[in-house]
């Protein structure tokens, strides 16, 4: 007995491990915009071909959970420092061919981004409509009724214009829906996570920011760099942080990829090792963060009343019976600790290794601009069972902790029990 319940276990570590084993290096270099974590801009769906619901099962309702699309970067501070440092540098005669080109596309880049402070851009508008489009075509039967859906978005620009394009799109393909869109500081409890509650810090806190700000550190080296900008680095070393100017470049030119109208890039100024370096940093301190890590502080508890509001709205609309959608406009802070709190595959299994860390959760994948939880709720005439499957940036998705014979469809009762207790 003793011997099947150690088989079983190993079974079990065997299968998590399987499970959240996502992410290569080598996926990662085919892909080297993905280094840019929560600057990635939406990839769009891989999964072209829905799972059939089991026979006799239609959606009836969806909830349907974002985060505002390609954006600019929060502030400027980024561009400013970079031109400064390297117009410095060229003052003194010391910046090389390479950075000169690269203040040029900074000044360029700097130009279309003043003002423009976080504000959705052209390619954010473009994601959400397409992200509607394809839940039109996807759920035609729910989505062809003269509906009411209930849409709200945090306060921010960017998220209150993601949701215009949203419903823009999916009310020019049923001009029979009946959208109500709002943006109130009165509703954000519904929408956004509360940074009020803050959760206490553990015994292992400091230890493991403290590998996160070392692995960081160590991913911003920055010599290499140094001697393709400049013509001698040695006469600068002592008033000239190539640390600084490595970072502020970094997030530059991640945040690029979300203007793509511009035409410019400055990727290629740094090797592909550099990226994955800096990328694993990235990736780690966002989920210590978060609270995914074991041992770190549970800050996903920030969403709690989100998560009860996605509870308590989906026990009405399976109560009443009327089919419906509601809408939801977020932030990435929103969207990663909901992907775990939900169970999602790809939020589960962090362990406190920080370095292979990425090699469970990397968060490209749950958290790009534009990223979204879809959960689509079915039900079968005669039949007193509620199915509810999930879709993370449009592709099905499953809950590695509930027991399936449908999956990807599962038991609402189910779900509704383990997001209840799992929090606690």
């Amino acid at each position: 007995m003793k011997k099947n319940k150690i088989i079983l276990v190993v079974i079990s570590l065997f299968a998590v491990t399987s499970i959240s084993a996502q992410t290569t290096k080598k996926e990662i270099f085919n892909d080297i915009y993905r280094t840019g974590s929560n600057y990635f801009a939406y990839p769009g769906p891989r999964q072209q071909k829905m799972t059939p619901a089991p026979q006799g099962y239609e959606p009836f309702y969806i909830f349907h959970y974002a985060r505002h699309g390609s954006r600019y970067m929060s502030n400027n501070e980024y561009y400013e420092t970079a031109i400064h440092m390297l117009d410095s540098a060229q003052q003194v005669g010391l910046l090389s061919y390479k950075g000169k080109e690269v203040l040029e596309k900074l000044c360029i880049g700097y130009a279309d981004a003043w003002h423009r402070d976080g504000d959705l851009t052209m390619l954010g508008a473009r994601q959400h409509r397409e992200i509607a489009h394809r839940m039109y075509e996807r759920f035609p039967s729910l989505l062809s009724q003269p509906l009411h859906i209930d849409a709200k978005s945090s306060t921010s620009r960017r998220c209150m214009l993601s949701m215009f394009n949203f419903c823009m799109e999916i009310q020019a393909l049923n001009p029979t829906l009946d959208i109500a869109m709002n943006a109130s500081k009165h509703d954000m409890k519904y929408v956004v996570e509360d940074l009020s509650l803050k959760p206490e810090a553990t015994p292992e806190s400091d230890a493991l920011w403290k590998q996160a700000s070392d692995m960081f550190e160590k991913a911003h080296d920055s010599r290499r760099l140094m001697a393709v900008l400049l013509t001698d680095p040695s006469k600068v070393a002592a008033t000239f942080s190539g640390r600084e100017l490595m970072e502020a470049l970094y997030n530059v030119a991640e945040d690029l990829q979300n203007v793509p109208e511009l035409g410019i890039s400055l990727i290629d100024i740094f090797t592909k090792d550099e990226l994955f370096n800096m990328w694993q940093g990235y990736n780690a301190s966002w989920l210590l963060d978060t609270g995914l890590v074991p041992g770190s502080a549970p800050y996903y508890h920030i969403l709690d009343e989100v998560v009860d509001s996605i509870i308590s709205t989906a026990e009405r609309v399976v109560r009443e019976g009327t089919p419906t959608m509601t809408l939801r406009f977020s932030h990435d802070s929103s969207v990663l600790p909901l992907a775990y709190v939900l169970g999602l595959k790809e939020a589960m299994g962090a362990t406190a290794d920080l370095p292979n860390l990425y090699k469970r959760i990397s968060i490209d994948k749950i958290i790009p601009m534009a990223a979204n939880i879809q959960m689509v709720f079915y039900r079968k005439e005669g039949a007193n069972d509620i199915l509810v499957k999930f879709l993370l940036n449009e592709n099905e998705t499953t809950l590695p902790a509930l027991k399936s014979k449908t999956a990807p469809y599962y038991q609402w009762n189910d779900v509704r029990q383990y997001i209840m207790t799992s929090r606690l």
